[in-house]
């Protein structure tokens, strides 16, 4: 599948491997460790990241040096965003100087009680709120909206809710909302027709794709040719969700640099310097079993 234009839009390809990636496995690395990682994708081309989240440890202990992570990887020379899921995280985030927070909420009412114990609508105020507080603490604030296509517990979501929760951030001063398929289950049709559709209402659309149903990558060029043009990745795929068992993992960067390849489309990221990243990610994971091993 190639794009019929001469120098196709870049792709914006953000690496979530420090946050979703760590989130998803038992094992806790160490700053230092992290921060390896990071430099290592840098290297690659990576320019942006969705780097940690602030989030309370005791639920995600492999996130609890958010704030050192973050003070120490933020001069870098690249964009860095941090995950939150209600107004205490974006307190902690804006007292760590993030410049860019990522308030997360869920179009599935399940789904949200589960991660943010709170309802949608809730959730959708509190996020209100940090729009509103965003130019007062100096950061901007895009917006996750998780289960956009599917549930597991119920089922397919309905486009028209996650297209009114889109416009109501977009009315209150988001420029960017994150479309996510979080269970894996989205279908391509499906894909087009949230993402074009999504894309008229003003603000930038993102995509985080997981890999249940090994769709992510035709969904990924699928939604690029409706519109969007950010998209999460994972070093060698990683992730899925602690709080929705039977959860794929990400959209790979491996993955996303194949299929935008093929499609005649530059993303600026270095394949062949990945490895340097792959062998410090699998060193650090072993490091971190020794150091809780009997």
């Amino acid at each position: 599948m190639r794009l019929h234009h001469e120098h196709p839009p870049r792709p914006l390809i953000r690496d979530v491997t420090l946050r979703d990636g760590l989130q998803s496995i038992p094992e806790i690395l160490t700053t230092d460790e992290k921060f390896s990682i990071f430099e290592s994708l840098v290297n690659s081309g990576v320019k942006d990241f969705q780097l940690t989240s602030f989030v309370n440890p005791a639920r995600i202990p492999q996130l609890a040096d958010a704030e050192v992570f973050y003070t120490r990887a933020m001069d870098r020379g690249v964009h860095i965003a941090a995950l939150v899921a209600n107004l205490r995280g974006f307190e902690r985030a804006a007292r760590a100087g993030v410049k860019v927070i990522d308030a997360v909420l869920s179009a599935s009412e399940n789904y949200n009680r589960k991660n943010a114990a709170r309802t949608t609508e809730e959730s959708a105020a509190e996020v209100e709120i940090m729009l509103s507080r965003s130019a007062h603490v100096g950061c901007a604030v895009d917006v996750s909206i998780a289960n956009c296509f599917h549930c597991f517990e119920e089922g397919v979501i309905d486009p028209k809710k996650v297209l009114t929760l889109t416009k109501r951030f977009h009315d209150a001063g988001a420029r960017t909302v994150w479309v996510a398929d979080t269970t894996g289950h989205a279908g391509s049709g499906a894909v087009a027709d949230l993402v074009e559709k999504a894309c008229h209402v003003g603000v930038d659309i993102g995509m985080h794709l997981h890999d249940t149903l090994g769709r992510a990558g035709e969904n990924a060029i699928t939604a690029y040719k409706a519109g969007a043009r950010r998209f999460d990745v994972v070093l060698g795929g990683l992730g899925g969700s602690p709080f929705t068992p039977g959860v794929g993992g990400n959209l790979s960067l491996e993955t996303a640099l194949a299929v935008f390849a093929k499609a005649g489309i530059d993303t600026g990221i270095d394949d062949s310097k990945l490895e340097v990243a792959r062998q410090r990610f699998k060193t650090a994971v072993e490091n971190a079993q020794c150091r809780v091993a009997p």
